[in-house]
């Protein structure tokens, strides 16, 4: 069994409008540099997400993003967007002195590598993507209205909205749950947290249990995804329309299946519009959301270690 990379040091980088990055790094330090970005957004990276990686071959950067994981303050939603976690990992690239760098990631970590990679293309050697998500208005309605994932878990999606019955789009949707993880009962809050997270986790792994996540996380977590979800997403879908025919690193798209959070049908119609030449995609038979999922696990462990590898070669 290949060994865990082992741990070098961790710093908390200022970087600017009060936030504080934790990054971690592990592995070789003269190994193929690589960034792992985590989804939510607001997740935070976990540290069995270590066994992706090769202890030999890789350079590994876990950088927990504004408000998300060990990085301060927790929750934080003011100055968090879009733009600035953009900032944030060339920031981070530069304090580190790497030329260039390979991205690996999943679900909104997809998506900002993608979008990093095409504003910085000369500053990214390669990359691996899992459950991508398309954050197009197609993309959010399939997540959260009643007319996408909602046909397929009927019984999870009215548990979701049973807490805003008077709903009848989206943005109200939203604005409820909003109020719901301000109000000032504890116990109502913490409702409406573990149904924010339920309805995601329904559809990441079907017929398994909730991840458990300490109330702090989970409230971090609920708080930030609803805050990039209610704007949007920060114009991130018209970005990735613009500059995705600029990435030039070798790029490889993995979707289960079975993804019902980011489904296939919208992640192949946003390659087929606004793909290039650059972006292998690959869909794995009866494969889920992420990293839970043991098909998609093996599959993104074989591609990031092939990456690997061929960096070494270079």
């Amino acid at each position: 069994m290949t060994s865990l990379p082992t741990f070098i040091r961790r710093d908390w980088l200022d970087v600017g409008d009060g936030h504080q990055l934790h990054l971690a790094q592990y592995g070789d330090p003269t190994g193929v540099p690589v960034l792992y970005l985590h989804g939510g957004p607001g997740a935070g990276c976990m540290s069995e997400e270590l066994a992706l990686f090769d202890a030999e071959n890789c350079h590994v950067l876990m950088l927990d993003q504004r408000g998300a994981g060990r990085s301060q303050p927790l929750g934080e939603i003011d100055k968090n967007n879009l733009l600035a976690l953009l900032n944030d990992l060339e920031k981070v690239r530069l304090w580190l002195g790497i030329p260039a760098w390979c991205l690996v990631g999943g679900s909104f970590g997809a998506t900002l590598g993608m979008l990093y990679s095409g504003l910085y293309p000369e500053k990214v050697l390669s990359q691996v993507y899992w459950g991508l998500f398309i954050p197009s208005e197609n993309g959010i309605n399939w997540l959260y209205s009643n007319k996408g994932a909602a046909n397929l878990f009927a019984d999870e999606y009215s548990a979701f909205t049973a807490l805003a019955p008077l709903c009848s789009n989206v943005e109200q949707l939203f604005a409820t749950y909003r109020l719901g993880l301000k109000h000032i009962d504890t116990d109502t809050r913490h409702q409406y947290i573990r149904s924010w997270l339920a309805w995601e986790s329904a559809l990441a792994m079907p017929a398994n249990e909730q991840s458990s996540l300490d109330a702090f996380m989970s409230k971090s977590l609920a708080a930030i995804e609803l805050h990039y979800a209610s704007h949007q997403y920060f114009g991130a879908y018209a970005l990735m329309r613009a500059i995705s025919a600029q990435i030039q690193a070798p790029s490889l798209i993995l979707q289960g299946e079975m993804d019902w959070v980011c489904p296939t049908q919208i992640v192949e119609k946003f390659l087929a519009q606004f793909g290039c030449d650059s972006i292998s995609y690959s869909v794995i038979k009866s494969g889920y959301h992420g990293l839970a999922d043991d098909k998609m696990f093996r599959e993104v462990v074989y591609a990031i270690r092939e990456m690997a590898n061929n960096m070494k070669e270079v």
